[in-house]
């Protein structure tokens, strides 16, 4: 007979002598008492609890008034978990335990542990493992769930899980089981203790988790909410997270929860899914430092996830996302700034990570967020657009946001123009740049007639500077000519010599004229010139007109030699100032005017105190010139004209002997020294220039460098 057979055979010997006891109405002695092993009683299970589903948080406001982008493909997002977080009562898979008769005590009779049971008994030592002796006989329910008694605790045992034991002294979460409620309250375990040198778990059929570690002591993880199914599915569960430091709460904004695992904290809320916050960590604080879950990023909606450009890090969360590099450090991203750097590429991009978070109550409302590589600006009426490169250093510049014109951008930098250019829209106007300009500028009516023209497709090409504005006038040089603006008009002018008086390639100064006109030829002995009348706006010139012409039949002197007589026809190099005009009838000239008479002269006799000056006689003696004769006759080369001061005041003493009548006239054909002109271009001359202008004249490679 075996040990259980004997068992059941005194418990029915005990059964038949208590009957008969009773039947003859005797009072059972303790002589006659037989004492059977107890079984825990039967305890229902509470119905499981279920969170009421929270309300979704409001998003706070954004930059532009939007949800934050969706990150693009290659950034994963989490799958917010189906079952919620919060806790239920806790509730056994078995709504009673194995029925036993109560109020039997064990026999002295050994009982043997068979069965699955008995395997798992002797695999933990048998008697002399932590389990010690049986103190009850193996008992089932309809189920088929049984249990078996000891001295240091139980093993339950299942078709589908095999025996496994919940230790009451020697294990780690066997006593939490015992204390707190036992198979109503966590239900049979699924698997053995585990431990490792942080810590120990045991699972059970309600899904819960019993946990110990030094740090957490004894805690609980319920594993079929969303805080336990992230634990594992994301962070890799105990082995990598940790064992809980703390209780499952359920004490947060919007009805969230909360569970701390050592450095990671797992929040949960019906909106968001479960995530986890690494605490310490940059991501985790600057988490923290926006407010947490009660901040404007609200609950975390993914990991975070790293393997970024130069080892970024990231994180996803109800209204934005926190960026980290080891450059950059971590920083916040949403709304409508964060949309305009995901269009851009994100950290991928021509701006980089952020370097700062959102800046808000900028100018109208706005913010803007600082990148490695740039900058993006958001405003109500402008939404979120970037300035980054040159195109940002010259917006810089200028004052930014806050100190210039440009205002807010109004769209992104717009590449691949002719000859590698860019540009950008701002609200105060435009910033061209190209690698042969740099980034300038064009604003107001410059810029619409810039427009106008075709843009940096005309002849104007890029902007080559800045608008500059003096006394009421503007004036902007572009590669192929200027754009000047007066109260008058708004105009055009292509590229000429001109440019050289700005940039220091003309080598002879303007003194500043009003108007300064360049006459120069190829090579010495050369007669024909070409001539560039070049007027001053807002302390730039630019070329009125172009045209050509000629000087002395013999050519330029060089710099520093006289010219000499007249008869000799050589033209003087230099820089002279026009001071005076004259002609038969004023054309509407602001220089002083003279109008010939038949006794007009021009001393040309050397040693006489008329050389180099006007006079008037009514003889004409040697060298003198008569300027009616020249004036009236057929080629009309006086007929207008302007004084050249060669050789004269106010540029100099007058030099005996050195040449004398240097003129600019009409009867454009090789003069004796003078600058001769198509007769338009003599007039619109006189018309225009003020006293103080200027005539450089020479040969191009000595006036020009």
């Amino acid at each position: 007979m075996t040990g259980n057979s004997a068992t059941r055979a005194i418990r029915a010997l005990a059964t038949f002598v208590l009957t008969a006891v009773v039947a003859a109405g005797l009072a059972p002695t303790a002589a006659t008492a037989v004492a059977l092993p107890a079984v825990e009683s039967p305890t229902p299970s509470p119905a499981v609890s279920t969170s009421p589903a929270p309300s979704e948080t409001p998003a706070p406001q954004p930059s532009n008034g939007t949800a934050p982008t969706q990150e693009p493909t290659g950034m994963p997002a989490t799958t917010a978990p189906t079952a919620p977080s919060s806790v239920p009562a806790p509730a056994p898979t078995r709504d009673v335990a194995p029925a036993a008769p109560p109020n039997l005590a064990p026999t002295a009779v050994d009982i043997v542990p068979t069965g699955a049971i008995g395997a798992k008994w002797q695999l933990l030592g048998g008697a002399a493992g932590p389990l010690g002796a049986a103190t009850a006989d193996e008992s089932c329910d309809q189920d088929l769930l049984c249990v078996q008694l000891f001295a240091g605790g139980r093993i339950y045992s299942t078709a589908l899980t095999g025996a496994n034991a919940v230790l009451l002294t020697a294990g780690k979460t066997g006593p939490q089981w015992h204390e707190s409620g036992q198979l109503s309250a966590f239900g049979y375990p699924l698997g053995e203790e585990k431990c490792d040198s942080n810590g120990c778990y045991q699972k059970f059929s309600s899904g819960l988790d019993i946990t110990w570690s030094a740090v957490g002591g004894p805690q609980t993880v319920w594993t079929k909410g969303g805080i336990g199914d992230s634990l594992f599915r994301l962070y890799g569960g105990y082995a990598q997270a940790g064992y809980p430091t703390s209780p499952e709460l359920c004490d947060l904004v919007n009805s969230g929860c909360q569970q701390s695992f050592g450095n990671l904290r797992i929040l949960w809320s019906s909106a968001s899914g479960a995530a986890g916050v690494w605490t310490p960590g940059a991501i985790g604080a600057a988490y923290a430092a926006a407010g947490a879950e009660s901040g404007w990023l609200g609950y975390p909606t993914t990991r975070e996830t790293c393997g970024l450009k130069a080892s970024g890090c990231y994180q996803m969360y109800q209204h934005g996302a926190v960026i980290w590099s080891p450059a950059s450090g971590a920083r916040t991203s949403h709304g409508g700034i964060r949309s305009a750097w995901a269009s851009a590429g994100f950290e991928n991009g021509r701006f980089g990570y952020p370097v700062s978070d959102e800046i808000c109550g900028q100018p109208a409302s706005g913010c803007l967020q600082q990148f490695q590589s740039g900058v993006i600006y958001w405003s109500p009426q402008t939404g979120a657009n970037g300035v980054n490169g040159g195109i940002r250093a010259q917006y810089d510049n200028m004052g930014g946001l806050t100190g210039g014109y440009l205002g807010y951008p109004l769209g992104g930098e717009v590449c691949g123009q002719r000859d590698g250019g860019c540009y950008e829209w701002f609200q105060g106007g435009l910033i061209f740049w190209s690698p042969a300009t740099g980034a300038q500028p064009v604003r107001g009516a410059i810029k619409a007639k810039y427009e106008q023209m075709g843009w940096h497709l005309s002849y104007l090409g890029y902007p080559a500077t800045p608008e500059t504005c003096v006394n009421g006038e503007c004036v902007q040089a572009f590669q192929g000519g200027f754009l000047t603006w007066t109260p008058a008009a708004t105009r055009d002018y292509r590229q000429s010599e001109c440019t050289g008086l700005n940039d220091g390639r003309v080598k002879y100064s303007s003194g500043n004229a009003n108007h300064v006109t360049l006459v120069y030829t190829a090579a010495y002995g050369q007669s024909f010139a070409g001539v560039a009348y070049c007027k001053r706006v807002a302390g730039m010139y630019v070329a009125e007109w172009t045209t050509s012409g000629f000087v002395g039949a013999s050519g330029f002197k060089p710099p520093g030699v006289p010219s000499g007589p007249t008869r000799y026809n050589y033209s003087p190099t230099g820089s002279f100032s026009v001071t005076e005009a004259f002609g038969l009838g004023n054309p509407g000239t602001a220089l002083p005017y003279r109008t010939l008479n038949p006794g007009s002269r021009w001393g040309g006799n050397p040693w006489t105190g008329s050389y180099n000056t006007y006079f008037e006689s009514s003889s004409w003696v040697g060298y003198d010139e008569n300027m009616w004769y020249f004036a009236t006759r057929p080629q009309h080369d006086y007929r207008q004209g302007a004084v050249i001061n060669y050789n004269r005041p106010p540029d100099s003493p007058i030099v005996q002997d050195a040449g004398f009548a240097i003129f600019l006239h009409e009867n454009k054909v090789p003069t004796a020294g003078c600058i001769s002109l198509d007769d338009w271009a003599v007039v619109d001359f006189l018309q225009k220039s003020t006293p103080g202008d200027r005539i450089i004249m020479g040969v191009a490679a000595d006036i020009f460098r």
